[in-house]
């Protein structure tokens, strides 16, 4: 009962943040169209899905840290998943800032899939960012205990 109120308690700290976010995510699209500055609304609109995929992760994150694991990260995951994820977000955003960059970005025909995509993978890097965090396995510090006496 215990894990079920600390889960349904994060749900809703969750949805609130999410339903707070899109009031500030309005708020900041009528102030950039009555000033027509595009970057602000593109980079909330980047930024924070990897705030909700944080939040997502969070949970699970304290519980782990809680326990007193001992903690390792994950690099293989991260360079896997997380770095393509974060180049379709900065990619969303980037285009749009002063920085000359010679990074390819992609151009997506339909403002709606940009969202959805760069939404999608905001969401992805944020989870992906505490999910890399984790106890170390012992049997991979065996296999390199034995190779060293080899």
């Amino acid at each position: 009962m215990k894990r079920f109120l600390y889960y349904l308690i994060w749900t809703l700290v969750i949805g609130f943040i999410v339903y707070m976010g899109t009031l500030i995510q309005a708020d900041i699209s009528e102030t950039a169209s009555q000033n027509f500055i595009l970057l602000p609304p593109i980079v909330f609109l980047a930024l924070f899905p990897v705030v909700i995929g944080v939040l997502m992760r969070l949970p699970k994150f304290l519980l782990e840290r809680k326990e007193r694991r001992a903690i390792g990260f994950d690099w293989f995951k991260f360079l896997a998943v997380g770095l393509p994820s974060l180049y379709v977000v900065l990619m969303t955003f980037l285009p749009f800032t002063s920085l000359r960059l010679r990074i390819p970005s992609y151009m997506l025909t339909s403002e709606y899939a940009m969202t959805t995509i760069a939404a999608i993978a905001g969401i992805v890097f944020g989870y992906i960012l505490l999910d890399c965090f984790h106890k170390p396995e012992a049997a991979s510090s065996k296999n390199v205990s034995q190779l060293r006496r080899k």
